[in-house]
Parts: C-alpha cells; structure tokens; sequence
C-alpha cells in the first residue's frame, strides 16, 4: 500500500468518523439563524469545527495516542477522569443516542409509521456489526462507508444548491461569528478527535515504519479529512440560509431531509435518509468502540469481554435515545461551555509541551476551566 493510499484511507476514515450527528444539523441550524450573515458565521465554524478538532487529533497524534500521557499533563487524576467524562458525553450518555435520533428523524418523515424503539433497535445492532471486528474498523470506514457517504452529501448538497431560492435576509443571531463558533463546541469533534487519534494511530502503525512517517502519514490524513469536513460545512451552511423561511417550525434533526425533500422529491429524499442514516451510523460505531474499550480496559479491568462491554454501551445507547432529542442536547449543553475551552487549552498546550517543552498546562487548563465556568458561552 503506498503512502498516498494509506493517508487517503485514513482522510476518508477520519472524516467519516466525525461526520455525525451533530455536523448534519448545526451547520444547517447556523445558516437558518444568519440568512444573510452566513459567510461571517461560517468562519466562525472553521476555527471550532475543522481547526480545533485537528489541532486536537495531531496534538494526540504527536503522544502516540498515549492518553494516559497526554491528559497526565492536567494532573495524576486526570487520564481518567478526563477519559471517562469525554467518552461518556460523545459516547452511549451523548452523541451515540444522538445519531440514533437523527438518523430517526431523516426515516421518520417518509415513513412516519416506524416507532422509535423499532428503530433504534436495528440501529443499535448495525453498529454491533460493523465493530464487531475491530481491528478492520479504519479500512472498512475508510476504503468503503466514508466515501459512501461523502457521495450521499456531494449529491444532495449540489442539488439543493443548483435550486437553492433567493436569499431572504431574516438573521436571528445578534452575533454570527460567535454564534459559528458555538455551534462548533455543539459537535464536539474536538473532544472524538482526542479518542479517534488513538484509532487512526492504530491503522497507520500498522503500515508505517517509523515514527517519523507515522506523524507525516498522520498531517497528510489531516489535511485531507478537514478539507472535506470544511467543503461540506460551507455547502450546509448555505443551504441553512438560503432554505431558511422552509425550515420554521421544522425540528432540527429533520432540516436536511426536508431540504432534501423540497428539492428531490418525496421518493428521491430516500437517497438523503439513507445517507443521513449511514452518516450517523458510522460516527455511532466509532464512538460506541471507544466506550466499550475503554470499558472494559480502564472500568472493568478487562473483568469483562469485549463482546460484553459492547452490548453494555449500546444498551445504555439505546435507552437514553428514547427521551428525545432536546433533553440530550440540554444535558450537553450544561458540560459543553467550561470543558470544551479547557479541552482547547490542553490541546494547544500538548503541542507546545512536544515542540518547545512547555510546562504550564496544568495551570492554563483549571485558568480556561474558571474563566468560562458558569459562563454558559454555547
């Protein structure tokens, strides 16, 4: 496998990977809110929603995927501590029950007949087939569903644009860079490229023979994974403002499929529900691995099996997908507006600590942590 293959694999891995729930919704909800303002909003997104998380994944990349070292700089207590607060918030407590709900809500509005619990029960048992083997979970990502789903969203996107209506100015946000910034906290990419890295780094050992070439291997992977989140940020950002007067009084999790269904027609938006479902689908298997990992390794002490600890984090997956979507995002939200700064902070500081020997990151991660403690800034 040549070099370029290998980075190409892994750019399509990670951004099938963070191409979840969240990233097909609040680049949508940003483009609604600021009509008219959408370019300002939008680079507000690329700082928190493309720039950081990569400056997370390298900043994890650079430890080998080391998490005990990395989240060691905050303080003994923190590796785990840490861990078990962001796996949780992105995984079965968070994000995993929120890709079932939008997932559910592109099927729901052509076929609003299937029960919910219906549904997140076949939803929950494709993840289980996809980690089942987990070593082949970056070349299954990479080489097949992610450029799956990068087709489903070139397509649906091209369209909607080439009939996108006259933009009708009706921004409802007093400030739309720092309304672009927020709602990239609300992805929380930053906080699955700290975990994902470890992924990624797994694949590219696999193939690389240094060090050196892994880190390399990695920037190029980067470069190509942002790139493609960054394209289509700007692509559903735009649709948002331009389809905006169609979206009142529609549920988030449904914007795309409604888009879709204005502009393709009922029985074409299948094409979008498909792609809405396989987009959450892998971001779920993702993040439903890492849990369960970290589960059975740090948790339990490998007193339980893989296979157990899957079935525990997708249970819990499954239960909390039936409260709704609103409850999950009030409960993240309550985390989101101290940690995701702090998180920041320690991403920024990793790297200095590997380049220049930085030595304050302890310090500068409790200063961001009080500075936006209570803030709510999300």
């Amino acid at each position: 496998m040549t070099k370029y293959k290998t980075a190409f694999t892994a750019g399509f891995a990670m951004f099938a990977m963070f191409f979840g729930s969240g990233n097909l919704i609040f680049p949508i909800i940003i483009g609604a809110k600021t009509t008219d303002k959408f370019l300002t909003a939008t680079m507000g997104l690329m700082i928190t929603g493309v720039i950081v998380p990569f400056i997370g994944l390298f900043s994890m990349i650079l430890f080998q995927g080391d998490k005990e070292k990395y989240f060691g700089l905050v303080g003994k207590w923190a590796p785990f501590t840490i861990s078990i607060l962001i796996l949780s918030l992105i995984g079965p407590f968070g994000v995993v029950p929120r890709c079932i709900l939008v997932a559910f809500g592109g099927v729901n509005l052509l076929y609003p007949t299937i029960p919910l619990y219906i549904f997140s029960a076949i939803f929950s048992l494709l993840i289980i087939l996809i980690i089942w083997q987990k070593s082949k979970i970056v070349p299954l990502i990479g080489k097949f569903l992610g450029p799956l789903k990068i087709v489903g969203i070139a397509l649906i996107i091209f369209v909607a644009v080439k009939q996108s209506p006259e933009l009708i100015p009706m921004s409802q946000a007093g400030n739309p860079f720092i309304l672009g910034i927020t709602q990239g906290y609300q992805t929380m990419d930053l906080m699955a490229s700290l975990f994902f890295s470890i992924t990624i780094v797994e694949y590219l050992r696999s193939v690389c023979k240094s060090k050196n070439e892994t880190i390399r291997l990695s920037i190029m992977s980067s470069i190509i994974g942002g790139g493609l989140i960054a394209l289509v940020y700007v692509g559903f950002i735009y649709l948002g403002a331009h389809y905006a007067d169609r979206l009142i009084d529609i549920n988030p999790e449904q914007y795309l499929a409604v888009i879709a269904q204005i502009t393709l027609g009922k029985h074409a938006a299948l094409i979008v529900a498909l792609t809405i479902f396989l987009s959450t689908l892998v971001t779920a298997a993702s993040l439903v691995k890492l849990f369960a990992e970290f589960l059975k390794t740090d948790i339990a002490k490998e007193k339980i099996s893989w296979v157990n600890s899957v079935f525990v984090t997708i249970i819990i997956g499954y239960g909390l997908s039936l409260i709704g979507f609103s409850k999950i995002a009030s409960m993240l939200h309550a985390v989101l507006s101290y940690i995701y700064p702090a998180l920041i902070t320690l991403s920024i500081s990793a790297i200095l600590y590997k380049t220049y020997g930085f030595r304050w990151t302890k310090q500068l991660f409790w200063l961001t942590i009080l500075a936006f403690a209570g803030y709510g800034f999300v």
